[in-house]
């Protein structure tokens, strides 16, 4: 007789996995662990090194009688298939055992586990137009009804509809596909429903379906309100102006209060930095402009790379008591005004001995070329060996450079590249700069082709 020894274990989506090894032999078996009634169910079974055919056997067992049993002769890989009965629901006992080739010894194998038995026979999908119906409106109702196997099932079926209050506002008895599983239905709501979550409940072979949709009532708004920002903040010491816009959906400005809330909230890296609010509050006839202060309204201790936006909420309060809120953070905050990247077309090696040429792109905060910017660009093969120092003027946002030669023992070359003036004005310490290193072309030659585009696009 062999030895043998049991596991078994739960698979995700319901499936249940049995193993045992059987001297060097082994099985497993894999089970729905849901059955459906009146439903035929497959059991797989893959026996390891057998020899020969094994005898399976599976019975699922309720109130400790067999309703269902079945058999097969599996080489290798099998199934068995259960036709489950119909009316039967609860909890089963499944048992799958392979039968030994010798009458006088015990199963090869054997093992159970709990199973299921759901006595839907079918599933009922609904669906509606839309999930949110105005007062008036029709609410458009489909019902699906598929077997097991997906395939449509043309029964009868009681529907009804409650409102929030748990009303009963409509009713359907012995409704019929009219094709394919399908039954289409309407419910016209009044012009003063009652608001809030409706529900559709659909009843089938003894089980309850049901699926929610919102009443709401639609207001008009009276005004539309509109903040205006800067594009960005060009000094963080300076005040920028921001505008407001009220104006009836007829066109007529709109009389009333306007009350402004303005922070500085850290994006990116910074999200957690959260500002200090302000709050301003004035008249309003149409349009009124606010002063943006970013200094009043920076966190505290921020560095010198902060990045943000600037978050405005404007409230309007008007003469014939009705009220509109808008918001906007479109305006971004940085210390560092202009943004330096290096061109897509600047290569990140170099060839030694020949001239290295590339280009700076440089962008305000939205995104705009910046003008008038002098950019210094150095190449150093260390820290302390620098090859090529130049300062160039932005025009169109962009800066071009050429490295006459890089010496042809270098194989490595760190470029830096910072602002060092705005139109003019020294920028100080205030811009960091932005760092590309580079590699040397590798050739086993030692010769190296290097092929230029023209300066001027040919005609």
């Amino acid at each position: 007789v062999h030895s043998r020894e049991e596991a078994g274990a739960g698979l995700p989506g319901g499936q249940l996995l049995t193993v045992a090894l059987l001297s060097r032999r082994g099985y497993l078996i894999a089970a729905p662990s849901v059955f459906r009634a009146g439903v035929e169910e497959v059991i797989s079974v893959t026996v390891f090194n057998a020899p020969r055919e094994v005898t399976v056997q599976a019975q699922l067992v309720t109130q400790g009688q067999v309703a269902v049993e079945s058999q097969g002769a599996v080489l290798d890989k099998g199934t068995i298939k259960l036709k489950v009965p119909t009316g039967l629901h609860g909890q089963a006992l499944l048992k799958v055992w392979g039968c030994s080739w010798h009458p006088d010894e015990g199963p090869l194998f054997h093992n159970q586990t709990s199973v299921t038995v759901d006595s839907r026979g079918a599933s009922v999908f609904i669906q509606m137009d839309k999930p949110v119906y105005r007062p008036q409106q029709r609410v458009l109702i489909s019902i699906f009804t598929v077997s097991p196997d997906l395939r449509p099932v043309d029964q009868q079926l009681d529907a009804y509809i409650l409102d929030p209050r748990g009303s009963r506002m409509m009713e359907w008895r012995h409704l019929k596909p009219f094709c394919c599983g399908v039954t289409n239905m309407s419910f016209p709501l009044s012009d003063q429903p009652v608001l809030g979550e409706w529900f559709m409940f659909v009843e089938m072979q003894g089980h309850v379906y049901n699926k929610s949709f919102e009443v709401q009532k639609y207001v008009v708004p009276k005004f539309e309100l509109l903040i205006r920002p800067p594009r960005y903040i060009r000094d963080l010491d300076a005040c920028e102006t921001g505008s407001v816009w009220a104006r009836y959906t007829f066109g007529k400005p709109v009389s009333g209060t306007l009350a402004i809330n303005m922070t500085v909230n850290g994006v990116g890296y910074y999200s957690h930095e959260v500002g200090r609010p302000v709050f301003r509050s004035t008249k309003i006839l149409g349009s009124q402009d606010f002063a943006i202060c970013v200094r009043d309204m920076m966190p505290a201790g921020v560095p010198e790379h902060f990045r943000g936006r600037v978050s405005i909420w404007a409230t309007v309060a008007s003469v014939d008591g009705s009220q509109q809120v808008a918001f906007d953070d479109s305006t971004p905050v940085q210390r560092q005004l202009v943004d330096i990247r290096y061109s897509r077309d600047t290569r990140r090696q170099f060839k030694p001995g020949l001239a290295y040429v590339g280009t700076v792109e440089l962008c305000y905060p939205d995104g705009s070329p910046a003008e008038g910017v002098t950019v210094q660009v150095k190449a150093e093969l260390t820290p302390k060996d620098n090859i090529y120092t130049s300062e160039s003027v932005s025009r169109g946002g962009l800066v071009g450079f050429e490295i006459p030669s890089i010496p042809t023992s270098a194989q490595h070359v760190w470029l830096e590249t910072k602002v060092t003036a705005l139109n003019g004005r020294p920028a100080g310490t205030q811009y960091l700069p932005s760092y590309l290193p580079l590699g040397s072309w590798y050739s086993p030659s030692q010769c190296y082709l290097q092929l230029q585009p023209p300066a001027r696009s040919l005609q």
